[in-house]
């Protein structure tokens, strides 16, 4: 049983499982003190704040996708909370990127106690918890929120579609003193290392460790399209002329075709420059270090 004061906030509109209600129950069952609280689409982020100055939690367990972890995020920058994703979302981007791939996964990960202090990323001033990018992915997850279907199928089917749509963007990336013009089908800036559907697109990854990466694909062809695709089942994007990947505390992309873009799997308005750089503060988050590419290369 787990005794710390604990705040449960899940979305109830959040992916397409059936038994929710049933799951949720069955994590209460190992929490001795715990309040539940549900979002509902208005003023969500204020009344998280509020949640959090008001009470004396000392954890914070989350169950939805990306967007309602990171609005819980948000408001524990700073603080010694604990936070701990639940995947109840369509792609769970973060928890997945933690090794948290299941409900089970995550109460495994509360009652062995694993955390990592977690950096989070600023994008031109907005939180980021795993990954950005441009290009390829951004212009799916375009499709699939302007479509009327939720859920995994859904998403899949936006995919299909878009792939009839590759083209490459050319994007100037400033390092520093540095510059360099690229073209990309798709250029990710990352702390994590997974995108939610389970495909390894940074398996540099280590979530704690002050560093980000900034990877550009640009495969051309049939064959360059299957070497990347085993280069991501096999976790290793190393020998591949077609990928380049630059180690970064901050980095200034210029957009230069205005490529679609999404920060954490939620569209935002294209920006012709986009900064990033590491917050000051870490998040205290729970993850399952047997689940993590990191740790499975280490």
């Amino acid at each position: 049983m787990i005794k710390q004061h604990a705040l449960f906030i899940y979305n109830p509109f959040s992916g397409d499982m059936s038994d929710k209600d049933d799951i949720i129950a069955s994590i209460c069952d190992h929490l001795s003190n715990y309040e539940l609280w549900k979002t509902t689409g208005e003023k969500d982020s204020e009344k998280i704040k509020k949640l959090v100055k008001d009470g004396d939690y000392e954890l914070i367990l989350v169950g939805g996708g990306d967007g309602t972890i990171k609005l819980v995020a948000e408001a524990l920058e700073g603080k010694k909370i604990k936070l701990l994703p639940i995947p109840f979302g369509s792609a769970n981007g973060l928890a997945t990127c933690l090794g948290l791939e299941s409900w089970e996964d995550s109460l495994e990960s509360l009652h062995e106690g694993s955390t990592i202090d977690m950096d989070l990323m600023d994008v031109n001033g907005q939180v980021s918890l795993h990954l950005s990018d441009f290009g390829l992915n951004a212009g799916m997850i375009k499709k699939f929120e302007e479509g009327d279907e939720r859920g995994k199928v859904a998403y899949f089917k936006n995919s299909l579609s878009s792939l009839r749509d590759i083209k490459a963007y050319p994007f100037k990336i400033i390092l520093g003193e540095s510059e360099e013009n690229v073209e990309a089908k798709m250029l990710i800036v990352a702390n994590g290392s997974k995108y939610g559907t389970g495909a390894t697109i940074n398996p540099r990854s280590k979530m704690d460790d002050g560093i980000f990466e900034i990877i550009a694909l640009n495969p051309n062809g049939l064959q360059e399209w299957l070497e990347l695709t085993y280069g991501v089942m096999r976790e290793d994007l190393s020998g591949l002329d077609f990928v380049k990947i630059w180690p970064a505390e901050q980095v200034e992309i210029h957009n230069l075709g205005s490529a679609p873009f999404h920060v954490d799997g939620e569209i935002v308005e294209v920006n012709k420059k986009v900064s990033f750089h590491l917050r000051a503060h870490k998040i205290k988050m729970y993850w399952h270090p047997e689940n993590h590419v990191y740790s499975k290369r280490d």
